[in-house]
C-alpha cells in the first residue's frame, strides 16, 4: 500500500514519502546535500548555530525533493523536523504567534512528553526497568518504597532536572508539571491540557487554574515562546529544530480561484520582516535552521520579493548574490546551476534511476503509458515520465 502511494506521488511529480526510496532515487548529493549535512546539520547547528538558507529555481527543478532530503537527513541525525508550505500557511508565515502554533502543532508533542518523563525515570535509576508508560510511583512502591516517598522523589527529580534549564519560567514549569501529571498523578487529561498550552491553545479560566499555566501566547512574547520551545526540544533530547517552507513564491502570486493576490503587500512585508528577525536572532534561536524554497519571483518581485524589503535585503545580499557558477556554500542555493554541475542530461539520469528502482521493486509496467519526448524536460517531467510507465 505504501509503495502504491509513493508511485502515485511520483506520477504527480512529487518526492516519495518512503525514506529508502527517496534516498535511492536521489542523485548528485555530493554537490550540495552532503555539504549541507556535513557543515550545517553535523557541525554548525549542534554547536548552537542558527541558519537561514534559500533554495531558488524554476518550477519542476527539484526544490521540493531537496527539502524532503534535508528533512530526512535532519531526522536521521536526531533533529525535530517540521515541513510547511507557504501556500497552505497564507499570511500565517508573517504572524509569529500563528507561525509558532503551526510549528508546535506539527511537532511530536506526545513524544516530547514521553522523552521528558523518561529523563526523570532515568535520573532515578529505573530507565531500563520502567515499562515506558503510566505513573511511576506504583512501580517504585512495588520495589518497597512508601507511596508518599515515591511521589516526592519523582517531583524532586523533575525539579532538579528542569528548574535550571535555560528556558522561560513558564516552560521550565511546564516540563515539571507535565512530568508530574504523567508519573505522579496518572492524569492524561492534565497532560493533554498542558500540551495544548504548549501548542498555543487558548484556555479558559478554569483550564488555566487546572494547569497553572497562565502565560498566553501573544505577539510581544512569541519570540520568547519560540526560543523556549527550541530549548525544550533540546532538553527532551533532540539536537535542534529544522523547519522547511516550500512554495514561497506564493507571496508574489495570485490565487487561481479568485485572481486575488495570495498575500497582500502588507502580509508579504510582514513575512519578510519576520525572516529578518530570524536572521538577527541567530544568537538566541540556537540549534535552528529555516530552509525556504521558491521560484525566482520570491527574490525579484518589486513589491513582495526579498529585494522589496531593504532591511532584509541588506542582510542577505552578500549571501544571495548570484555568481556565474554554482556556489555550494552560499545562502542562496541556485538549483538550476546545481543541475548544470551534474550535467545537461541530469533529468534523463533521474528518469533512468526511477525506472530501475521501480523495476527492482517489481512494480508492473503500464503498457498503456504514453511515450514522452525528452526535449526540454525538467526534473518533474522526467520523474512523471518514468513513473507513468508503471
Amino acid at each position: 500500500m505504501a509503495l502504491q502511494h509513493d508511485l502515485a506521488t511520483l506520477q504527480e511529480g512529487r518526492p516519495p514519502a518512503d525514506p529508502g526510496l527517496l534516498a535511492r532515487m536521489t542523485l548528485g548529493r555530493e554537490v550540495w546535500l552532503d555539504l549541507f549535512r556535513r557543515y550545517q546539520l553535523e557541525a554548525f547547528l549542534p554547536g548552537g548555530g542558527s541558519k537561514v538558507k534559500v533554495l531558488v529555481g524554476p518550477g519542476g527543478s527539484g526544490k521540493s525533493h531537496l527539502l524532503r532530503c534535508i528533512g530526512q537527513d535532519a531526522r536521521d541525525l536526531g533533529y525535530a523536523v517540521v515541513a510547511l508550505s507557504a501556500r497552505d500557511l497564507g499570511h500565517k508565515l508573517g504572524d509569529l504567534p500563528a507561525l509558532y502554533r503551526t510549528i508546535a502543532r506539527n511537532l511530536d508533542l506526545a513524544g516530547l512528553v514521553d522523552r521528558l518523563c523518561l529523563q526523570v525515570v532515568s535520573h532515578l535509576g529505573y530507565g531500563s526497568d520502567y515499562p515506558g508508560s503510566g505513573p511511576l510511583w506504583p512501580f517504585l512502591c512495588d520495589r518497597g518504597m512508601p507511596a508518599e516517598e515515591a511521589r516526592r522523589d519523582i517531583r524532586e527529580a523533575a525539579a532538579v532536572l528542569f528548574r535550571p534549564a535555560d528556558l522561560a519560567p513558564d516552560f521550565a514549569t511546564f516540563a515539571q508539571r507535565v512530568v508530574r501529571a504523567r508519573l505522579v498523578q496518572d492524569s492524561e487529561e492534565q497532560v493533554r491540557l498542558l500540551v495544548g498550552w504548549l501548542a498555543g491553545d487558548k484556555h479558559d479560566r478554569a483550564q488555566k487554574l487546572r494547569t497553572g499555566q497562565f502565560e498566553v501566547l501573544r505577539k510581544p512574547s512569541a519570540r520568547t515562546w519560540l526560543t523556549s520551545l527550541l530549548g525544550l526540544l533540546r532538553l527532551a533530547g533532540w539536537k535542534g529544530l529544522v523547519v522547511t517552507v516550500d512554495d514561497l513564491e506564493a507571496m508574489a502570486e495570485r490565487s487561481p480561484d479568485t485572481n486575488r493576490w495570495a498575500y497582500t503587500v502588507a502580509q508579504a512585508q510582514d513575512t519578510l520582516e519576520l525572516l529578518r528577525q530570524v536572521i538577527d536572532d541567530a544568537e538566541v534561536l540556537t540549534h535552528f535552521a529555516l530552509i525556504l524554497a521558491g521560484r525566482e519571483t520570491l527574490i525579484e518581485d518589486t513589491r513582495r520579493g526579498f529585494k522589496s524589503y531593504e532591511a532584509l535585503w541588506m542582510r542577505l545580499q552578500t549571501g544571495l548574490v548570484k555568481l556565474p557558477r554554482f556556489n555550494s556554500l552560499a545562502d542562496l542555493v541556485d538549483v538550476e546551476r546545481m543541475q548544470q554541475v551534474l550535467g545537461e542530461d541530469f533529468p534523463e539520469q533521474v528518469a533512468r534511476r526511477v525506472t530501475l528502482l521501480l523495476d527492482d521493486l517489481d512494480v508492473p509496467r503500464n503498457s498503456q503509458a504514453p511515450r514522452m519526448p525528452t526535449d526540454g524536460w525538467n526534473l518533474r517531467d522526467a520523474v512523471v515520465a518514468a513513473a507513468t510507465r508503471f
